[in-house]
């Protein structure tokens, strides 16, 4: 039988597992109704793989709970001492992400610019305090010319990813909780589809692309994954593509059948599609399928947020999105 293991992406610490799992449950059904198909996958059916406190303790540098798998608004005065608190290194990648986004948001449809486009951030060779004033700048133009992206929620996943990519004690631990949820699902021989949102999609990739996957059970050695679904994934960001191009040459998980990666092109935390010049692999490599879609949920990001209505918006409410899903598990 083929199981669903759903990875989430950043900023969920502090979150009931059962509840966001159910969320994503019940927006990805509405995605297969609107899509035609019968399937409504639920608890049973599907491995949630929640990190969000063990991530949210090693970033804080405490002792992690446990990565649990399940069958910031924050004050805009605290961001100085929050970006003052941060290593050098921590600090040029959050600058690199957040100028990113910063020309991104130039460069979208007339239709959809804001009303003053946000100045250039200039701030080469930068060091201590200088760094510390750009990133907060950085943050600052976020904020005044980016409504639609908190610079908050900015800070927070470009931390986190900052963490995830850097520091091999966080690397490990989320990578065994996901590990260990595609060896449940794999256990009887069958094949898991991955569904990985965000900052889950980077985990999701280095997981299906690294020697953990190996040691999995499956077919020829490794998880039999028909299809890895990475919706408003920051993989095509070019600070994280390069940080994981340093660790390993990109290249195509060889345990996956199909990849599909949804992005809404106002989605600033997601910023590229991942074609071929932006998200390079080998020659010969299967192609990533790069679909645009509309996001409705605010912010273009989420990948189920309910109405008050009662239906669904997010990635995993669209048919366009849901459809692979419900074809992979049929």
């Amino acid at each position: 039988m083929t199981r669903l293991v759903l990875v989430h992406g950043r900023d969920l610490d502090g979150r009931d597992p059962e509840a966001l799992e159910a969320q994503w449950l019940g927006a990805l059904g509405a995605g297969l109704a609107a899509a035609g198909s019968t399937l409504r996958p639920t608890d049973d059916d599907a491995s949630f793989v929640y990190y969000g406190d063990a991530l949210e303790r090693l970033v804080d540098g405490g002792a992690p709970p446990p990565v649990t798998v399940h069958a910031l608004a924050a004050d805009p005065a605290a961001l100085p001492r929050l970006v003052g608190a941060l290593p050098d290194g921590e600090l040029r990648f959050v600058l690199d992400v957040v100028r990113e986004v910063l020309a991104a948001a130039r460069r979208r449809p007339d239709d959809e610019a804001p009303s003053v486009a946000p100045p250039p951030v200039e701030a080469q060779g930068a060091v201590g305090d200088a760094l510390v004033e750009a990133v907060v700048g950085a943050l600052a133009l976020v904020a005044r010319y980016v409504p639609w992206v908190s610079a908050a929620v900015l800070l927070t996943l470009t931390r986190d990813v900052y963490a995830y990519l850097h520091d091999d004690a966080v690397r490990r631990v989320i990578d065994a909780g996901l590990a260990d949820a595609l060896a449940d699902a794999t256990s009887g021989g069958g094949p898991a589809v991955v569904v990985a949102h965000s900052l889950g999609s980077v985990v999701a990739y280095s997981v299906l692309s690294d020697r953990l996957s190996a040691r999995l059970p499956g077919r020829s050695g490794g998880p039999d994954v028909p299809l890895l679904l990475t919706p408003g994934s920051p993989l095509g960001i070019r600070a994280i593509r390069d940080a994981l191009r340093a660790r390993a040459p990109l290249a195509y998980p060889a345990r996956v059948g199909r990849w599909v990666s949804p992005r809404d092109p106002r989605d600033l935390l997601a910023l590229r599609d991942l074609t071929p010049d932006v998200f390079p692999l080998p020659d010969g490599s299967p192609s990533i399928e790069a679909l645009r879609v509309t996001n409705r949920a605010p912010g273009f990001h989420a990948a189920a947020y309910p109405l008050d209505d009662g239906s669904w918006a997010g990635y995993l409410a669209l048919p366009e999105v849901a459809g692979p899903v419900g074809e992979a598990l049929t």
